[in-house]
């Protein structure tokens, strides 16, 4: 018996968490010239979304406030892992404009948001599809091939 089908063994919250760090740390990198601060990391299961943004959301015990990513794990499994890092780095969009850009007002993603997601190889969407609205309250986004993000 391999050591991987040993419940003893296997670290489920490291082995989902800590690829998500490093390709937060590899999208800073990439991306956003490791621009971007430190964020907490979250599975959460909200409906209707594969991910959000909440800015200084979550509080440490010294009161220091941190920035929270959430990703949906509902829709890791009918999703490629491809897509799931694209949920990222969309959210990371929202954590670049949160700190040195003009977020729209509550969820609705701006033409500075749109821009930004292009720059960094993802179209912004509505429907999700070539031709979608770039702006908008609910937004989805594909991977431009060749793009930034492709190509990391």
């Amino acid at each position: 018996m391999s050591d991987t089908n040993n419940p003893h063994v296997v670290k489920p919250t490291r082995e989902t968490y800590d690829p998500l760090q490093q390709a937060y740390e590899t999208f800073n990198r990439s991306l956003f010239d490791n621009a971007l601060p430190n964020c907490l990391i979250t599975l959460q299961r909200r409906k209707h979304t594969y991910g959000y943004f909440s800015g200084n959301r979550f509080g440490r015990s010294d009161g220091q406030l941190t920035d929270e990513i959430a990703l949906n794990p509902s829709h890791f499994r009918d999703r490629s892992v491809e897509e799931v890092l694209a949920t990222l780095a969309h959210e990371m969009v929202h954590l670049w404009q949160h700190h040195f850009g003009k977020p729209g007002r509550g969820r609705y993603h701006n033409s500075e948001w749109a821009e930004k997601m292009k720059e960094i190889g993802l179209q912004p969407s509505a429907t999700g599809k070539e031709g979608g609205a770039e702006t908008g309250d609910v937004m989805n986004h594909f991977i431009l091939p060749d793009g930034a993000f492709d190509r990391v």
